[in-house]
């Protein structure tokens, strides 16, 4: 069984897991612009030293209740293969080398996300649901989005 480094990620007690080769950084919750009329996956959006980037609520998407940004939050910059998108996870929990195992017919948790999930793991006794970052954040609902942003101009900080 092949190993992977990832990242885990934490939202209601539960661990999820992405490479860390996408991983970009990982930001202290911070105030979000958030757009009139944005669309409900937008949890907003984050002027990252000029550049925006859509943050996407991840927990719209997997269909968890909402709640509002705590201090205590982080926001995962993450890179798809045509995207920067933004999450907000309640914690990151460690930085860690997990063997994935495919997914079978037995395993039917969290239907919800279960279309995202690329395998499942177990770290420090708990459950690590494991995600590929094209899947999670796929071209066609990340794309409306991303091209709706202001683009950077020259010298913006």
């Amino acid at each position: 069984m092949t190993t992977t480094t990832v990242i885990i990620f934490v939202l209601d007690d539960q661990r999820y897991a992405l490479s860390i080769h996408c991983v970009e950084t990982i930001l202290r919750a911070a105030a979000l612009a958030r757009p009139f009329e944005a669309p409900d996956l937008l949890f907003g959006i984050l002027n990252l030293g000029g550049t925006f980037i859509p943050v996407i609520n991840i927990r719209k998407q997997f269909g968890l209740p909402g709640k509002e940004l705590q201090l205590s939050d982080r926001i995962i910059i993450a890179r798809t293969s045509r995207y920067i998108v933004g999450f907000v996870a309640d914690a990151v929990e460690d930085v860690a080398e997990i063997a994935g195992e495919p997914l079978n017919a037995s395993v039917d948790i969290f239907p919800e996300m279960e279309k995202f999930l690329a395998g499942i793991s177990k770290f420090n006794g708990h459950t690590v649901l494991i995600y590929d970052i094209d899947t999670l954040f796929p071209e066609q609902r990340i794309k409306p989005l991303a091209d709706a942003l202001p683009q950077p101009t020259e010298g913006t900080l």
